[in-house]
Order: C-alpha cells, then sequence, then structure tokens
C-alpha cells in the first residue's frame, strides 16, 4: 500500500509540474509556413505583391509565406485547391477578385463564391491597355479605327480568357460597331507584356503595374486606363472614361480569400498581419516602386466588396453573352 501510496504522490507531482510548461497545442497561430496560391503565373503584379507581404512577414513575424503561382483554366485549378484546402487557416487564394467570379458563373469547376470567405483586400490596381510605341497610336479610338480599316490587322491581349481585361474590353467595344479586335489569352500579365514587346500582339491589356517598366523605357504607349481621373503617375495617358464615357471605369481589386470553415480567430489574425504589413512605411515604399497602392479593407468589408463584384461580373457576362 505504502508503495502504491508513494507512486501515486510521485504521478501527482509529475502532473503539477508538467502543467506549468508550454503546451505546442496552444501554439500562437500561425506556427508553421502558410501557402498563398495565386491563380496567375509568375512575374506579375500579384506576385509582386505576395512576395512583398511574404518578406515583411518573414522579416517582422519570423512567418514563412509559401507563394505558388499555379496559372491556366481561367483560376479555376489555383482556386479550386484553395477550396479544398484544410480549412485550418495554412492555405489562402491571392486572386483579382473580379477575375475569381467568373469562370464559376459559367461552367461547373467544383466552387462558388459560397465556398469562401474573404480575409483582407490588399490592393486595388487599375486597368491599362498599351501598344507599341512605333506604331503611332496614342488613344483608344485611334487603335479603333486602325482596327476597322484594315480588318485582321489588329488584335488585343490579356492574361486570361475570363480574365477582367476580357470583359472590360468586351465593354469597350459595343463603344465601337463594327470593330472586330480578336482577342489572344496568356496566362499572366508578365507574358502579355512580354508578347507585346515581342509583336506577337498588337495591343495589351493589363495593369499599370505590369505595363510601367516598358512605358518608361520607351517601348510602350499606353493608350487607356480604367481610373475615373488620369493617374499621378502617368499624366498624359488619358483615361477610358474621358475617351468614351464616365461609365468606363473600373478598378481590380485583390485580396486574401479562405476556405468558408477558417475559424473566425484566424482570419482576423491574418487580416490585421495584413493590416500592419500594409501600413509599414517600407511595405509602401516597396508597393509604391511596383506601382501598386496599399488598399487595406477589413475582412468584413472585402466581403461586401466580394459579393458585390460577383454580381457585377455576373451581370457583364450576361449582358455580353459569355454564358
Amino acid at each position: 500500500m505504502k508503495k502504491l501510496q508513494a507512486l501515486f504522490c510521485a504521478l501527482l507531482v509529475c502532473t503539477l509540474l508538467l502543467s506549468g510548461l508550454p503546451r505546442t497545442a496552444s501554439a500562437a497561430y500561425p506556427d508553421r509556413p502558410v501557402t498563398i496560391i495565386i491563380p496567375f503565373g509568375p512575374g506579375g503584379a500579384v506576385d509582386i505583391a505576395a512576395r512583398i507581404l511574404a518578406e515583411y512577414f518573414q522579416n517582422k513575424h519570423q512567418i514563412t509565406l509559401n507563394i505558388v503561382c499555379k496559372a491556366g483554366g481561367a483560376g479555376a485549378p489555383a482556386m479550386l485547391d484553395v477550396a479544398k484546402a484544410r480549412p485550418d487557416g495554412y492555405t489562402f487564394g491571392f486572386p483579382a477578385i473580379a477575375t475569381f467570379s467568373t469562370t464559376p458563373q459559367i461552367k461547373k469547376t467544383g466552387y462558388t463564391l459560397a465556398d469562401f470567405r474573404a480575409v483582407v483586400q490588399v490592393t486595388n490596381m487599375w486597368l491599362s491597355l498599351a501598344v507599341n510605341a512605333d506604331s503611332g497610336i496614342k488613344t483608344i479610338n485611334e487603335l479603333m479605327a486602325a482596327a476597322k480599316a484594315t480588318p485582321g490587322k489588329y488584335n488585343y491581349a490579356t492574361h486570361g480568357a475570363l480574365s477582367t481585361q476580357r470583359l472590360f474590353m468586351s465593354r469597350l467595344l459595343k463603344a465601337f460597331p463594327g470593330v472586330d479586335l480578336p482577342h489572344v489569352s496568356y496566362t499572366s500579365g508578365h507574358e502579355v507584356s512580354t508578347a507585346l514587346l515581342g509583336r506577337h500582339v498588337t495591343s495589351g491589356f493589363g495593369v499599370t503595374t505590369n505595363q510601367k517598366p516598358y512605358v518608361l523605357s520607351g517601348d510602350f504607349t499606353m493608350i487607356g486606363v480604367s481610373s475615373p481621373e488620369r493617374l499621378a503617375e502617368f499624366p498624359d495617358v488619358p483615361t477610358f472614361a474621358e475617351q468614351i464615357g464616365p461609365e468606363y471605369t473600373f478598378a481590380s481589386s485583390h485580396g486574401l480569400v479562405a476556405p468558408k470553415r477558417v475559424p473566425e480567430d484566424r482570419i482576423l489574425t491574418m487580416q490585421n498581419l495584413v493590416k500592419e504589413a500594409l501600413a509599414d512605411p517600407d511595405v509602401q515604399a516597396k508597393f509604391a516602386k511596383a506601382g501598386l497602392t496599399t488598399d487595406y479593407l477589413s475582412a468584413e468589408d472585402f466581403q461586401k466588396a466580394l459579393d458585390n463584384m460577383w454580381k457585377t461580373i455576373g451581370d457583364i457576362m450576361r449582358e455580353n453573352k459569355f454564358n
């Protein structure tokens, strides 16, 4: 009996001692690498933004962000990976919200809007259309006039068959009846710029971030941007709104989304980590150098933007008979 009592006391002491040790189960989130899946090829604006955030997360918090670029399929394969990921807060998607909202509304992808929840908006990007500088074309009206005068000579490229730029151009073309401007699809904004530089296409529709280096080098002429007013960094580039009409304004929102069942506390943790990063002067400077803006929206507000964009994109696709 005395031996049993001694053994019981020893076990009790061990239990009390162990209870004071840190518990790995309650380690602060995130305590291992987080994967960010981008539904575009490498080298584009979203990839650049993600890598700036990854550098901040690593240096400031020793949190590793694994950036995975998975292009193709109008973004559907990449976003399906996100939808099917374990809902533990270690896998997020980083799409352009308009692009993310297209494919599931016209074909079966294995997911819908209901399979995701918004985490945080990171940036808004303005759409931009460019041509080779030696083409002599300076405006969207001049491009359309040239395309109408010489059928089959001109086309335009975007980063996907259902890209935001293609949807926007479908609206633009309605203002120019009789113009045939075929679409050429690539997998990233970087590829679009490379194709235009190599004269595989005659115009490229991307975002200002991707086209800025080529404009500064004198290779490209940017002939229109989707902002409501001229951009400070491109004061000589006319907006589509001033060239055609005020309804031709569009901001491409980009941010993190998560599988639907990720716990609220982990959504808020990631939201706040990104918010902190976007407020950092060094991060802001790096975004600005890349031609990006820091446009934070909370999970709640970003969800509203996501819901609104889903409806808007659906309307545009029905209007242009994409579905």
